[in-house]
């Protein structure tokens, strides 16, 4: 085997994993940014849940390079498994943003509450900072600054649990049982994608603990 062919397979390559990492924080941020919008204005759901469709499809491809790049790198520059969960962490809040829209036109919602709204905006700010702090994560000199990113991405996750338990408070005193239900389903799911970005900033903090 060629020695530039071996190093490669046993030197890590210093950038790969985290510039595929935070390229996945990006279109996970894309992708919610592109959901709030579709509250903040409700209209062409089918055209703008099919571009969150498309950004979901660009994540599932980078999902797969990060998988083979692991599978072929012997050494690698923060461990496997550190690696895996993140990226399969900012993959969930990617594939939860997309349930979110599809839900919205399975179910025909005509005109989603203040609550879903105020949800979605909170995700979306959620994933602004996580792709800030993955950016953090390249360089042990810029480790100080996911500290700040995690508190933001942790207030968002309290006042998101506010919204979500008024919401539900409100909605159970509605006597329409099928669209309580359809209603209760995408709180549900703006709640998990919500909780799902806070649980990511727990592993890019455990990844900064680890190599500080």
């Amino acid at each position: 085997m060629p020695l530039t062919k071996l190093r490669n397979l046993l030197v890590p390559q210093d950038t790969l994993f985290f510039d595929l990492m935070e390229k996945q924080a990006e279109i996970a941020n894309s992708a919610a940014h592109e959901l709030s919008e579709i509250f903040k204005e409700y209209s062409g759901v089918p055209e703008k849940a099919a571009r969150i469709k498309e950004l979901e499809n660009q994540g599932d491809l980078l999902m797969r390079d990060i998988y083979i790049a692991l599978n072929k790198t012997f050494i690698v520059p923060i461990d496997h498994s550190d690696i895996s969960s993140l990226a399969s962490s900012l993959d969930d809040v990617l594939d939860m943003v997309d349930d979110a829209a599809n839900l919205l036109i399975i179910y025909k919602i005509e005109k989603p509450t203040p609550a879903m709204a105020k949800l979605a905006s909170i995700l979306a700010r959620q994933t602004k900072e996580l792709r800030s702090a993955v950016s953090a994560i390249h360089s042990a000199k810029t480790y100080d600054k996911v500290s700040g990113h995690f508190a933001e991405i942790k207030n968002l996750e309290i006042k998101a649990d506010e919204i979500y338990t008024q919401a539900l408070a409100e909605l159970f005193t509605k006597k329409d049982a099928i669209e309580v239900l359809k209603e209760k389903e995408l709180l549900d799911c703006l709640e998990n994608a919500v909780d799902k970005a806070d649980k990511t900033a727990h592993y890019i903090s455990d990844i900064v603990m680890k190599h500080s």
